[in-house]
């Protein structure tokens, strides 16, 4: 699964290369912003590779979208607008656990806490999308195509 914002570029798509370029780079440094912003805010794990935070992907362009986002994490979407109660998997939360420092007894009261009571939203894509977003108003795609045209 894949949690992402894009941005698309088709628009740009009639342009000259050096405009086209500078575009690009416009859109890639404002998400760049909006992933340094989600690294500081995502829910952390204090395990190796640091849960969300380590699956945040920088930057790129794929097929025309400036995109960054989370992959492979299956708890990315629960954790950014949370959940009704359910039933998780035990395995994922004995790992968790285990990366606590805990015992399996940790595991199995989050599980059936989660039953109980669901997941907490904790956005960290959303408030990301909107520091991206507000970098754009605030700064000029002109300038970085005046760069690559000198």
């Amino acid at each position: 699964m894949t949690f992402k914002v894009d941005i698309d570029l088709d628009g740009i798509s009639n342009v000259g290369a050096k405009v086209g370029r500078g575009v690009e780079r416009f859109l890639l440094d404002g998400a760049e912003k909006g992933r340094a912003f989600a690294l500081e805010v995502a829910p952390e794990d204090r395990g190796v590779g640091g849960g969300l935070k380590g699956q945040i992907f920088k930057p790129e362009v794929r097929n025309g979208e400036a995109v960054w986002g989370v992959l492979d994490a299956p708890h990315a979407l629960p954790m950014e607008y949370g959940t009704d109660p359910f039933w998780p998997p035990i395995d994922p939360l004995k790992e968790w656990a285990s990366r606590q420092g805990e015992d399996d007894g940790l595991a199995y009261y989050v599980q059936w806490k989660i039953a109980q009571v669901g997941i907490d939203a904790q956005p960290y894509m959303r408030p990301s999308a909107q520091v991206q977003e507000d970098w754009y108003r605030r700064h000029d795609v002109s300038e970085y195509i005046s760069e690559e045209l000198e």
